[in-house]
């Protein structure tokens, strides 16, 4: 018998962003099932060029700057299926506690939990994740800039997720700058993989009623370090009904980590107190005091966690990319991307 995914709770301090519940560390095996590439995946080819994949279809491909100034993005032609299966009335029922209480934020973590295991089409591969509540902040108070990888020493820092709106909406093509970025696409932006159903959907109307009562079901998200942006997984309609109602969705984050003891550094520590000294000589704002203090929590923590997304090869490389991406822009019925973007992409 092969090895299953093993459960427990998270006993991670603090992952640098809000959360507002008990979260569940995964740790899947690399044997039986577990060895084979998930079906939702980053292919990567040389040059920071990435396509998202799930099983044969692709739902995105991005290309992003040397210098992670810039980046482009344009999506497949068909929305992403299904990663769970879709939630019936009895089991949303079957969670009576009282919403975002701690008991609720259990059912529905280890809920999810055993849905991502079970799932015919997986994301999980073998690793470590975390599954835990989290909660979305103004787009004003995101990180300006991505961290490239240029920065990572063991794993990048997560992002608060914000603009959830936008997940609703279904660009076929854009181009960001991340040096003078729009607050929606600061770093822990919010990304959908399919339309939004129509506001007079029967499901959507379903969950708006849930959404005003306050007992709507937790939307699913995925943290994708390389892209700086949080995808949903699973409760499109459910963000849309929230969106709708005015509320504010419970979300469940998931992001695949690394796990890497930190020996002792007198100078880093040294330097972090000394960075925190001269952000202090002014009077700091409550934003940065927050900043300051997850600082120091980072710098002075010696078993650190990260997150980190893994891809793998494109098969046929950079041939392939070009071939495929031309296929995509023939079929559009209008231009994706102006040439210049269009013929650094490919």
């Amino acid at each position: 018998m092969n090895p299953g995914v093993s459960i427990v709770a998270d006993d991670t301090r603090s992952w640098g962003l809000e959360t507002v519940g008990p979260g569940l560390l995964l740790s899947v095996p690399s044997t039986g099932p577990w060895a084979r590439r998930p079906a939702l995946h980053l292919e990567v080819v040389p040059k920071y060029r990435l396509r998202l994949r799930c099983g044969r279809q692709t739902l995105l491909w991005t290309r992003i700057d040397s210098y992670w100034d810039q980046a482009v993005f344009v999506r497949g032609s068909d929305s992403a299926p299904r990663f769970l299966p879709a939630m019936t009335a009895p089991e949303v029922r079957a969670v009576d506690s009282s919403p975002g209480a701690e008991e609720w934020w259990t059912a529905w973590t280890w809920r999810m939990a055993r849905a991502l295991i079970e799932a015919p089409l997986t994301v999980l591969h073998a690793g470590h994740w975390c599954l835990r509540p989290v909660r979305a902040i103004d787009a004003e108070k995101a990180e300006r800039h991505p961290v490239s990888p240029m920065e990572w020493s063991f794993g990048q820092p997560l992002m608060s997720p914000h603009s959830l709106a936008a997940a609703t909406q279904f660009k076929p093509a854009w181009a960001e700058d991340w040096w003078e970025s729009l607050p929606g696409q600061r770093p822990g932006a919010v990304l959908g993989l399919r339309e939004a159903s129509a506001a007079e959907d029967g499901r959507v109307k379903s969950w708006r009623k849930r959404a005003k009562d306050g007992t709507l079901p937790p939307i699913l998200l995925l943290f994708v370090d390389i892209l700086a942006k949080w995808v949903v997984l699973d409760g499109h309609d459910r963000l849309h009904a929230a969106l709708l109602e005015g509320t504010e969705p419970p979300l469940l984050g998931l992001w695949p980590f690394i796990d890497r003891p930190q020996p002792w550094n007198a100078t880093r520590e040294e330097g972090a107190l000394l960075a925190a000294e001269i952000q202090l000589r002014t009077p700091p704002t409550p934003d940065t005091i927050d900043r300051i203090n997850r600082m120091l929590l980072f710098s002075f923590a010696h078993d650190r966690r990260g997150t980190v997304s893994r891809a793998w090869p494109l098969p046929g490389g950079h041939a392939a990319w070009r071939e495929e991406l031309s296929a995509r822009r023939r079929m559009s019925p209008s231009p994706l991307l102006d040439e210049e973007d269009w013929d650094w992409l490919v």
